[in-house]
């Protein structure tokens, strides 16, 4: 009868391979940690500091350069009365007198040029 290993070496054993296996685990666990802190930071400051909001990069806008219907739509967006005979000149005094902001220009009211100098702030080429 030849004598297999201990039950205290077979213990020792098991024991060696469990705590290799919560090594793992832990290392797993903590790397999934560090990935979502990472994340939810990146959620909260999505932006890095000296990136522009895009928005930001098309100037600052005016009613005026607007379509009345626009115009209307942030009339109702912000609860303004009695906009709807209104022309476009008097429209754009009504919310100035609200406080509402402008919007940025509408893109299509920029060249070629301009547009290709926007994209290139984007990319950090210009």
């Amino acid at each position: 009868m030849s004598a297999g290993p201990s039950i205290a070496d077979l213990l020792e054993q098991t024991n060696r391979e469990l705590a290799g296996t919560d090594a793992r685990v832990y290392r797993r666990v903590a790397d999934h940690l560090q990935r979502s802190s990472a994340a939810l930071q990146d959620l909260q400051d999505p932006q890095p500091a000296g990136i522009q909001d895009p928005k930001a990069l098309l100037g600052k806008g005016s009613f005026l350069q607007q379509p009345a219907a626009s115009l209307k739509r942030l009339c109702k967006q912000h609860g303004i009365k009695g906009y709807s005979k209104l022309p476009k000149s008097a429209l754009a005094q009504l919310l100035e007198r609200h406080g509402v902001t402008p919007p940025p220009p509408p893109l299509e009211s920029f060249t070629k040029k301009e547009l290709i100098a926007l994209v290139r702030q984007l990319l950090g080429e210009g």
